[in-house]
């Protein structure tokens, strides 16, 4: 196995070795591949992926950012079209880029406009082309020096009313005295200014309504700028318009429908006699549809008769009809009504319906613990089963997930959820309500295992809270979740395993009634090419409200000295984690990410140790990929060549992790990574060297490393990671590190099979 497995491994380099040396195999005699472009500033402020846009002919893109992998398929191929494969090799391929030198100069030209919008209006651009062996690569020399700043501005507003917003609000202004002149900073203000003015009413204004006047003769390289609003133009025909003051409009009446698909909204027969009407304070709806009751729209909109025009009210009501997900279509028009000199808006709020409920099944393989598997699922959704945008789900799955491990592992399971458009909690403001997008689920959960050394069965019922808030902060709160955990079989050599061990506690028995809060933000976006970043953080903690309950009652304690309900103790901790994932995008088709992810449970009072489902296990598809989930750790355990996943899990979690991913070709990704991490106790728990202690834990830090192929089809995707150990700390001292004489890489690697990225 491990010398076929070099085979190929030699095979595949060599042929992309060979190929390589021929990647100019297509390029016209006379001519040069353009094989990379680089760009450098003497200033460190501008950066090289702001200026790439601007250059208008790049390379081949590349694996890793180094070999261009692409380009050499299609150089694997030859004239010979009528044959499928070369065709094939050229449309999965690229063909080769051919240097063009009035490409370099229009490029030349693109990058100083781009310097003088940033301010550099003296900004030198020079290109510097080396050619060698039909290969060309371009240096563009940027010498930036020395940029135009700010040294003054104001507004010019005639109307007082507008100009009354616009200092109230000049704080923030994107516009800052010493800073560079802008032109993107200069548009940006101009949207600002827009978006404020339509938020206070100003219906019909638009950015065109906005100029800058820049001032170049005030000083050395210093501008004064004039930020000017204009007044409105007003057609009159022939060529002709007047100027006239900007005019504030207010809602006069928000009307709302929800109609079939196909009718006519212009009908006005129908509109008057042939739509019922239902109400709830000032939201009242019209409709030939049964589709949503007036109370979910009245919390739903921030639509309020008598108010002024705001546009970021519109745009906020729009995202939360979208996120009831009932609606097939919905579009808010306003119109103008009644004379000219009213000023005031009719909102026509129509929506039209979706269908809500639906009926799935699926089947899946599983990689759960190391184990190979499969699994089927069928699911029920109704979208809106209360006309309130109200969701119940209930869904019913068995598995078998040992098809091809040692273990015997069944599982069946189902689970009951009915989610609310709305925070179900009393005394929340009406700013509250509007502007954050809440939700509020209870669930109902059941599960059965069957394992070769014992069965359990979990069933649990909780409530939680989700929302984002103004600043994109996405927040949970568990605020209930209730859990009973029943061990209805152990094997007797289960039972001596642990027997003298903390880990019995594990295997007991429990009830888990613990709250939790989660705190999440990212910046990543779909399709939008920016480093990004991540960032998670979880607190739970549980058992506190019974024990205060049980000690003011005095209530019976077992012979571990816990308190017990029924006869069954209850478990007491608080644990927490922290994850950081910052992705740094190299260009289309190279990202690097970094991450990072750390956790601590702590047991205390009724607890001796954390429930097994709340410890923390080593190894796996998204921690350390050279082992195979809970075969790692804790500390320096050995586990001699098993997976002991009774004695294999820990109360402290580190995870380190690197992974450079490259497009390849079609929806194929490559990956290279790199991770470390361990887990570790926080008692003796008759692991060997398995408890934390500050004055060795970083000598037992496991090292891998591997590669990876992805599918990425954007909204999800597969993954197969090849993990390889490089640092085993459960080895003996002086084979820890496992490039030793004999090494056979087939025992000292893992594949993971998972849905989705590890970070």
């Amino acid at each position: 196995m491990h010398s076929r497995l070099t085979l190929y491994l030699f095979t595949f380099c060599a042929a992309l070795l060979l190929t390589s040396c021929n990647i100019t195999r297509y390029v016209p005699d006379g001519n040069y591949l353009l094989y990379g472009v680089k760009i450098k500033c003497d200033n460190k402020n501008i950066k090289s992926y702001d200026v790439e846009p601007y250059v208008r002919q790049l390379p081949n893109t590349k694996l890793f950012d180094t070999f261009p992998f692409n380009l050499a398929l299609y150089s694997w191929s030859s004239p010979d079209t009528a044959l499928w494969i070369n065709r094939f090799l050229r449309k999965i391929g690229d063909a080769p880029v051919v240097y063009d030198p009035n490409m370099t100069s229009a490029s030349e030209v693109e990058i100083k406009k781009f310097m003088a919008n940033k301010g550099y209006e003296s900004a030198i651009v020079t290109s510097e082309v080396k050619f060698k062996k039909k290969k060309a690569r371009v240096t563009y020399n940027i010498e930036s020096g020395r940029p135009y700043t700010i040294r003054k501005f104001r507004f010019a507003v005639r109307d007082s009313a507008m100009h009354n917003i616009i200092l109230a609000d000049s704080a923030k202004t994107l516009i800052k005295s010493g800073n560079n002149f802008d032109t993107d900073v200069l548009e940006s203000e101009r949207t600002r200014l827009t978006n404020l003015l339509r938020d206070n009413g100003y219906y019909e204004f638009d950015k065109q309504y906005v100029g800058v006047v820049a001032d170049s003769t005030v000083g050395d390289h210093e501008v004064d700028l004039l930020v000017i609003v204009k007044p409105m133009k007003r057609p009159l025909g022939m060529g002709k318009y007047s100027l006239e003051k900007h005019q504030q409009y207010t809602i006069n009446k928000v009307n709302y429908f929800a109609l079939k698909e196909g009718t006519n909204v212009l009908d006005t027969t129908l509109l008057r006699t042939g739509l019922k009407e239902s109400s709830y304070k000032n939201v009242t709806v019209k409709s030939n549809v049964r589709l949503i009751r007036p109370k979910a729209l009245y919390r739903k909109t921030l639509l309020e008769p008598g108010e002024l025009f705001n546009q970021s009210n519109i745009d906020k009501t729009y995202s939360k009809l979208t996120s009831l997900h009932i609606f097939k279509y919905q579009n808010i028009a306003p119109v103008i009504v009644g004379d000219s000199a009213d000023h005031k808006l009719d909102l026509n709020v129509i929506m039209t319906p979706d269908k809500v409920q639906s009926i799935s099944a699926q089947i899946e393989g599983t990689n759960n613990e190391g184990d190979f598997g499969i699994a089927g699922k069928i699911s029920y959704t109704h979208a809106n089963i209360f006309r309130g945008g109200e969701e119940f789900k209930l869904s019913v799955r068995g598995a078998n997930e040992s098809l091809i491990g040692k273990r015997t592992i069944w599982e069946v399971s189902t689970e009951a959820s009915l989610g609310f458009p709305i925070m179900l909690m009393p005394f929340l403001t009406k700013n509250f309500i509007r502007n954050n997008n809440a939700r509020t689920e209870v669930y109902l959960n059941f599960s059965y295992q069957i394992r070769k050394d014992y069965s359990r069965i979990i069933a649990g019922t909780g409530i939680r809270y989700k929302w984002s808030d103004s600043h994109k902060l996405n927040h949970q709160v568990d605020l209930v979740d209730f859990n009973y955990v029943y061990l209805p079989y152990m094997s007797d050599s289960l039972k001596k395993t642990i027997s003298k061990s903390l880990l019995k506690y594990s295997y007991e028995d429990h009830l888990i009634m613990r709250t939790g809060y989660t705190l999440s933000y990212t910046t990543q976006k779909l399709n939008v090419y920016r480093n990004n970043y991540s960032v998670k953080w979880a607190i739970e903690t549980a058992g506190n409200l019974l024990y205060g309950i049980c000690a003011a009652a005095n209530a019976t304690k077992n012979d571990n000295g816990s308190y017990i309900i029924g006869k069954t103790p209850f478990a007491q901790y608080v644990k927490t984690d922290f994850d950081f994932c910052f992705r740094h995008v190299i260009d289309t088709k190279n990202t690097v990410a970094y991450h990072i992810a750390m956790g601590i449970g702590v047991p205390y009072v009724n607890s001796t140790i954390l429930p097994f489902e709340k410890r923390y296990y080593g190894g796996g598809a998204n921690s350390v990929r050279g082992w195979s989930a809970r075969s790692l750790g804790p500390g320096n355990y050995n586990a001699n060549g098993a997976i002991d996943y009774m004695k294999q899990s820990g109360d402290i979690n580190l995870c380190l992790n690197i992974e450079y991913r490259t497009r390849l070709v079609w929806k194929l990704e490559l990956a290279a990574f790199l991770d470390a991490g361990n887990i570790w106790t926080l008692k003796d728990e008759g692991q060997a060297e398995g408890q934390f202690k500050i004055d060795r834990f970083y000598k037992q830090i496991a090292f891998g490393y591997g590669i990876g192929l992805r599918l990425n089809f954007d909204f999800f995707v597969i993954r197969l990671d090849w993990g390889i150990k490089a640092f085993d700390p459960s080895q003996a001292a002086g084979k820890q590190w496992r490039f030793v004489p004999g090494w056979n890489i087939t025992k000292d690697t893992a594949l993971h099979l998972a849905v989705g990225y590890p970070f």
